[in-house]
């Protein structure tokens, strides 16, 4: 048997019934002046002409937030790993794709009518709207080409340090678009040397 962390939350609902100039009022009077304590009672510091009444079922609403094996990893390092995952499984299937083309690098038309956007940061740490031109892959990393939107200039992003080529949803896309021209189009595709 193991021991495991159960984070849940309670939920009270009721209505409190109080006499106040406007809404805003009223809010502030419950916000500040009226709660529960465990093992207590719904309370008011307000008078009794101010609060006059109210009303809350004595069983909550139960929400399990997150369940963790005592001495596991916490939930949220479960997702970055779940994520981390994801990240290389779709790398590992745009390099068996261009492998079974004997390829390791695709260019993409430039009259592709659903490019793959991207994010790229120059060295000043300004971001930069760039179309993904192309691909190239190793046993180890992949490198996503792309065209800055504005200059046109041509810039690369490596994996796994940079955003452009390790965004999961930017990645989908691009096994996406390697897919639709590898298999889909049957279209002869450019390749590049290294």
């Amino acid at each position: 048997m193991e021991k495991y962390d159960v984070k849940v939350r309670y939920i009270f609902e009721g209505t409190y019934t109080v006499v106040a100039e406007d809404r805003e009022e009223a809010e502030s009077m419950v916000a500040e002046d009226c709660g529960l304590v465990l093992g207590g009672n719904i309370h008011t510091t307000r008078d009794d002409d101010e609060v006059t009444d109210w009303k809350f079922g004595c069983h909550p609403d139960l929400q399990v937030l997150s369940v963790r094996q005592r001495g596991g990893k916490s939930s949220m390092s479960v997702f970055g790993d779940r994520i981390e995952e994801l990240r290389k499984d779709i790398i590992e299937a745009i390099r068996q794709l261009l492998h079974d083309h004997a390829m390791n690098a695709i260019r993409f038309p430039e009259e592709d009518y659903d490019p793959v956007w991207v994010i790229w940061f120059g060295k000043n740490g300004d971001p930069y709207e760039c179309r993904v031109t192309g691909l190239r892959v190793t046993d180890s990393s992949l490198t996503v080409l792309a065209e800055e939107k504005e200059s046109g200039d041509e810039v690369e992003c490596y994996s796994p340090f940079e955003l452009g080529a390790s965004n999961i949803d930017w990645l989908s896309g691009m096994y996406e678009a390697v897919w639709q021209q590898l298999e889909e189009s049957k279209v002869e595709p450019q390749t590049e040397e290294q």
